[in-house]
């Protein structure tokens, strides 16, 4: 039972240094840069909806009054 916990343990440790050395070119390979980008793109889309949303709905109580 040592002897896998051992090996899991290893096999963890080789991911973490992988991950740390290799990390430019994993996220090349990936592309996950224009993915965040485009996420960005998206929460300020939606941020911006939302506070023209809150404008609109202040004015229309404005104007029932």
């Amino acid at each position: 039972m040592l002897k896998y916990i051992v090996i899991v343990l290893f096999g963890i440790c080789i991911g973490i240094y992988i991950g740390v050395a290799y990390k430019d070119q994993i996220v090349d390979a990936t592309n996950s840069s224009p993915l965040e980008q485009i996420q960005d793109m998206f929460e300020g889309a939606k941020e911006q909806a939302s506070d023209t949303a809150d404008e609109l709905a202040d004015k229309f109580e404005e104007l029932q009054s």
